[in-house]
């Protein structure tokens, strides 16, 4: 929904929910949430974590397609070339581990600048963290 109307990400920063769309979209998640054992506080946290994932998930989707013209002229058209990029101008004595990365082709198999798999890696991970406090919550094993 963020990356079909981009002008919602430039929002994003400059204030907290206040229309009708933006309201309507954390009552949307707070009554997903209405049957847990999270309290009320948790429950609003939860929904802003969540959003604010999304959020900069869609803001660094459209930031790299805004910026594919200017990257493309300088032989980045995506994360594959980028990776390789990092490989050469990366110092493997101040980035160890990001260096090693990328010179193992860690962004080689990447097709352009985004992956759903990839949001839905870190979507995933975060509702695992809800559905294990939810658990401790609740007093079973998680």
């Amino acid at each position: 929904m963020l990356l079909s109307r981009p002008w919602l990400l430039s929002l994003q920063g400059l204030t907290p929910p206040m229309g009708p769309r933006r309201l309507y979209w954390l009552e949307r998640l707070l009554d997903a949430l209405g049957d847990t054992t999270l309290d009320d506080g948790e429950k609003f946290n939860v929904a802003t974590a969540l959003t604010g994932y999304a959020l900069t998930d869609a803001t660094l989707v459209y930031a790299t397609k805004a910026a594919g013209q200017e990257l493309a002229a300088a032989g980045v058209k995506g994360a594959t070339d980028y990776g390789e990029v990092l490989a050469e101008v990366l110092d493997p004595a101040t980035y160890p581990v990001l260096s090693a990365m990328m010179r193992s082709g860690l962004l080689k198999e990447s097709e352009g600048w985004t992956e759903d798999a990839d949001f839905l890696f870190g979507l995933n991970l975060l509702l695992d963290g809800v559905e294990a406090l939810m658990a401790r919550r609740a007093g079973r094993p998680e």
